[in-house]
């Protein structure tokens, strides 16, 4: 029975990797995909910056180009950007101008959304060469699979949109003004110097010149203990073995404002020596009890301090979290350097 229960939490696990694989590739493969539309069909021009629009603290670069055939457009940056920084009034720049609207418009040295796709994609390799190295195909495998399908494609028929209902893409577009050339406002477009020369142009915070490095020590703290945990991670689940454990107590560990309950659990290993270990994740209130049932995920040469309560595909998450702080960290001081540099005068490139 326990042989049946344990291949079951194996093969749901595997599921979630697979699931976790197709959501990540899915997406950056459709980020890819766009990017790669757009430099296909752009029509390629050589723009000047005009200025820029505000909106919520974000800056979108103002263009304008001629065409081939002599005739002269304006068009807006498809991204926001938080500094000024490359939005000198006068400076040229290569642009990728949408194909099917005029007035939407993308810096061709921009890499931004290709570098994104592969952020996405690369955790979604390792979720599928986890799901098909670290745990055996079983007649299991299939069964949790379909199981997985059927529960999807339920909750999925139920919130999709009666037939009868459903908009056609034509309409879609238009209501969601997609590809119509809309008209950009001129009077709300500013040169970057005017909008920078005003005093109040850079928050308080961005002044502090200590503060950008600071963030930047931190985020790079981050990405080493980031790296340091997905790489203990990556050992349990491509060399680990699995047991049966018991929770024989709590561990309540204080901070300064609040209490963490820690899971002390029990196990034997397949060379019958009994551990036992201190898992680390705690939680206020605590997600285990003294006697509950889990499974331990384990190195065989080290398993007292090379051992965790195995929570399938939720094991990443401690180093998916510290990746994506250390992330937001460092585009936080970058933002902060950027907004701080003054704009030079514009030259072209």
């Amino acid at each position: 029975m326990f042989d049946l229960i344990f291949s079951g939490v194996q093969a749901y696990n595997q599921i979630g990797f697979f699931i976790g694989a197709l959501v990540c590739l899915g997406l950056g493969g459709l980020l890819l995909g766009y990017s790669l539309y757009w430099r296909v069909h752009a029509i390629h021009a050589s723009g000047t910056v005009i200025g820029v629009t505000a909106s919520g603290g974000m800056y979108s670069r103002i263009y304008r180009y001629t065409l081939p055939d002599g005739e002269t457009h304006e068009a807006k940056s498809d991204t926001g950007r938080g500094w000024l920084k490359g939005s000198e009034t006068g400076r040229v720049v290569p642009l990728l101008i949408s194909a099917h609207n005029p007035t939407q418009a993308r810096e061709a040295h921009s890499y931004l959304m290709e570098i994104i796709g592969i952020i996405v994609l690369v955790p979604g390799v390792l979720f599928g060469y986890t799901a098909l190295t670290a745990y055996p195909v079983t007649p299991m495998t299939w069964v949790m699979g379909a199981a997985m399908l059927l529960y999807l494609g339920e909750h999925g028929r139920r919130i999709l949109i009666p037939k009868g209902q459903r908009l056609s893409i034509a309409e879609w577009k238009k209501q969601h003004h997609i590809g119509e050339a809309t008209a950009i406002d001129m009077t709300q477009v500013k040169p970057a110097e005017t909008i920078l020369a005003a005093p109040d142009a850079q928050p308080q915070w961005t002044r502090n010149k200590w503060l950008a490095p600071l963030v930047g020590l931190i985020a790079v703290g981050l990405i080493v203990l980031a790296f340091y945990q997905g790489n203990r991670t990556w050992r349990l689940e491509a060399a680990g073995l699995r047991a049966s454990g018991e929770v024989v107590r709590l561990n309540a560990e204080e901070s300064s404002d609040s209490t963490s309950y820690y899971p002390v659990v029990r196990y034997r290993t397949r060379t019958n020596e009994t551990v036992e270990f201190k898992d680390n994740v705690g939680s206020n209130p605590p997600s285990y009890r003294t006697g509950d049932k889990v499974t331990v995920l384990y190195l065989a040469g080290n398993p007292r301090s090379q051992a965790i309560i195995d929570r399938g595909f939720w094991n990443w998450a401690i180093p998916a979290i510290l990746f994506i702080a250390a992330a937001i960290m460092a585009l936080i001081s970058i933002a902060m350097l950027r907004s701080r540099t003054g704009l030079k005068p514009a030259t072209a490139s």
